[in-house]
């Protein structure tokens, strides 16, 4: 006897939809910008403010804001959202990423004004604000970074708490959720040094963010091997999830995009001659890929992987 009846839309093992798609893919990369700014600034010593810290400091407020944006209008009752910033659950996944969110917000609109201090000056209140965090500047960017890390981390901690999903149901999803942010971060910085800030793509800024790259890629492609290995020997329904691999939309979303876009164009733009691949457009090409494969990244996730069941 078939149990099932009525509409089918009711069976619709997705709950979670594009938007937070889209939420978590501009939350890791907010804090992806944040950190790749500030490790490369650390490691070269800079005392200016260099075209990618700049870009950064940009980047990271508008795209958490945007993201917040999108999770706050995917509620069920959305002008209702206040309720959930002052009722906390410690044990609950979400309630410490909304404490760290309330933390790294203002942060990163506060390292914007720093960061953009000069051209504020002729504002007295903006400016007499950036000019007082001046003296907190490290200190201010080692809490920015290492909420950064929270803050990427916490995307894919957010899903994997979903224990009925095996394939988010996993310790390898908050690490690969983090790295795949840094790579966007990355891009993103890229893409408005060059046009914002019209930094020459030849610049030791963008080599720096060139040297970057390909570690980041590497990893990121490990941890999804890891993720799928780990379905595959897990067995059952588990290894039932990796037929969104090779069957279905999210199939071709994840080879087509993922793989051929967003790892395929980056890399295969390093085998060109070094005054080619070093060039703006191929430059911009490849930051773009980036972006698209990292979010093609979260949308194949989050789709396929509420679309198996344990």
């Amino acid at each position: 006897m078939n149990n099932i009846w009525g509409d089918m839309s009711q069976y619709d093992p997705v709950t979670w939809h594009w938007v937070i798609a889209v939420y978590l893919f501009l939350a890791g990369l907010s804090a992806g910008a944040v950190m790749v700014a500030l490790a490369l600034r650390w490691a070269k010593g800079e005392q200016f403010e260099s075209p990618i810290i700049k870009a950064a400091a940009l980047v990271a407020p508008l795209a958490i804001c945007l993201g917040m944006l999108c999770l706050v209008f995917d509620l069920t009752k959305p002008f209702h959202f206040w309720l959930i910033l002052i009722n906390y659950n410690l044990s609950s996944v979400m309630s410490i990423g909304v404490i760290a969110l309330l933390l790294y917000i203002p942060l990163t609109f506060a390292y914007a004004l720093l960061v953009f201090r000069a051209p504020l000056a002729n504002w007295p209140l903006l400016g007499g604000v950036a000019e007082a965090l001046l003296g907190w500047r490290k200190p201010l960017e080692v809490l920015l970074f290492g909420l950064g890390i929270v803050v990427g981390a916490y995307t894919g901690f957010l899903i994997s708490a979903m224990n009925v999903y095996p394939m988010l149901n996993t310790a390898i999803l908050p690490a690969l959720f983090l790295v795949s942010g840094i790579s966007a971060g990355a891009a993103a910085n890229a893409l408005v040094a060059l046009i914002w800030f019209k930094t020459d793509s030849h610049s030791a800024e963008i080599s720096g963010l060139h040297r970057v790259e390909l570690p980041v890629v590497g990893i990121e492609m490990l941890f999804l091997l890891m993720l799928f290995s780990a379905l595959y020997f897990k067995g059952g329904a588990a290894a039932s999830a990796l037929a969104s691999l090779t069957t279905g939309q999210w199939a071709v979303v994840f080879w087509a995009l993922v793989v051929g876009v967003g790892f395929g164009i980056p890399l295969l733009s390093r085998l060109l001659p070094a005054e080619l691949r070093h060039g703006k457009g191929v430059t911009v090409l490849a930051a773009c890929a980036s972006l698209t494969g990292v979010l093609a990244l979260r949308h194949f996730i989050l789709y396929a992987g509420q679309s198996y069941i344990s």
